[in-house]
């Protein structure tokens, strides 16, 4: 087994959180009849980032996806306007969602 240099790791996820923040901003300004961005992508993404941060025992201000938009000054309107896109998209997307 190799051996993990878990600070070149967490220096990844953190610069992964940022690229987070772009992917839902990319998501809340999409087309809603015609969107280009995936909400279920964005939402797995988040998910993983708190779950794998959290094995690594680093302490977060949130621990799942709603907690994250409101740490991330996002209002309650567009927390709901993501999760609408996130549910419409659930029904038709390929691949897995946690």
């Amino acid at each position: 087994m190799m051996n993990l240099d878990i600070e070149k790791l967490k220096y990844l996820l953190n610069t992964t959180e940022r690229e987070i923040g772009h992917l839902i901003d990319n998501v809340l300004s999409d087309s809603r009849e015609d969107p280009h961005y995936s909400a279920v992508y964005a939402s797995n993404q988040i998910k993983c980032y708190i779950q794998i941060m959290n094995e690594l025992g680093e302490k977060l201000p949130y621990s799942n996806v709603e907690e994250f938009f409101r740490v991330n000054a996002y209002t309650e309107d567009e927390y709901k306007a993501f999760e609408e896109s996130r549910k419409k998209e659930s029904e038709y997307y390929i691949g897995v969602q946690y």
